[in-house]
């Protein structure tokens, strides 16, 4: 019995001195495979975030000109960055985007000095974007406004946009693009315009048109127009900007970086009211 309980007492020594042993090497194991999928993990999101940066990249290229000035550009890569997260949240269409393909096609000999140009505009608004009330707001831009962007809330009241109610843009009379004049064969009323002098309801040929949607009909730069009836059926045109006029002028931006100001106080101008957040 004696030598039974001795043999006992040593195979549970021994037992506890193996497992002394081993837990060395499975806590050394178990460190190594956190240390891996850690790096797994950060290799997934750096490929993530560069996935991210060239879909980005190529937002903002087909959105504003490479040769805009730095503070310009940054502004629309918050712009790009804030529609593209709010589109992925809310499961709706991404912004338009240009292939690379396209382009090369489009810069040429430029394409290495543009492609810089946008990605360190990208890399220094790292992860930033305009929120209203922690929500992300709908950065609307345009190229020209008619001297005035739009107030949002006198088209559509129940929308909780503060934040596109009209700012003065008179610089934007400048732009070599801010008048067209066309000809027209057609019978055409203006019925309604809001504050900022946009077409918001109109008549053309007998059929009820918003401003917007003639706009599109007719091919026009912008729904700020006027008509002047030539003759019975004949019509001149002339339009006032380029794009819906809501919230960013690019043209103005422009002008705006040109003095000196940088892409926040640029972007606090045309959204009053809300946050620059970053989301990284």
């Amino acid at each position: 019995m004696h030598r039974k309980n001795l043999a006992k007492r040593i195979n549970t020594m021994l037992t506890i001195l193996l497992l002394l042993l081993l837990i060395p090497l499975f806590l050394t194991i178990f460190c190594q495979k956190m240390q891996l999928e850690e790096l797994l993990g950060n290799v997934n999101r750096t490929a993530e975030k560069e996935e991210d940066a060239d879909m980005l990249f190529c937002i903002v290229a087909k959105e504003i000109s490479a040769d805009a000035p730095e503070e310009c550009i940054k502004a629309q890569c918050v712009i790009a960055r804030t529609n593209l997260k709010a589109a992925e949240e809310t499961g709706t269409e991404l912004p338009g985007q240009m292939t690379m393909g396209e382009l090369q096609e489009l810069w040429g000999d430029y394409f290495s000095e543009a492609e810089g140009k946008i990605r360190e505009a990208i890399q220094e608004t790292d992860g930033e974007t305009l929120q209203y009330r922690n929500h992300y707001i709908y950065a609307a831009y345009h190229a020209v406004s008619a001297g005035n962007t739009r107030n949002m809330e006198e088209l559509y009241p129940d929308l909780d946009m503060p934040y596109l109610s009209g700012v003065a843009c008179y610089e934007d009379a400048q732009a070599p693009d801010y008048l067209s004049v066309l000809y027209l064969d057609q019978e055409i009323t203006i019925e309604e315009k809001d504050s900022a002098g946009y077409v918001t309801k109109a008549q053309m040929n007998g059929k009820s048109y918003t401003g917007e949607e003639l706009r599109g009909e007719l091919g026009l730069k912008s729904a700020n127009f006027t008509v002047t009836e030539l003759e019975p059926g004949k019509v001149r045109i002339v339009t006032k900007g380029h794009g819906h006029g809501f919230g960013l002028s690019q043209y103005t931006a422009q002008k705006m970086a040109e003095k000196g100001e940088d892409y926040r106080k640029i972007l606090q101008y045309f959204f009053p009211g809300t946050e620059l957040e970053n989301v990284e």
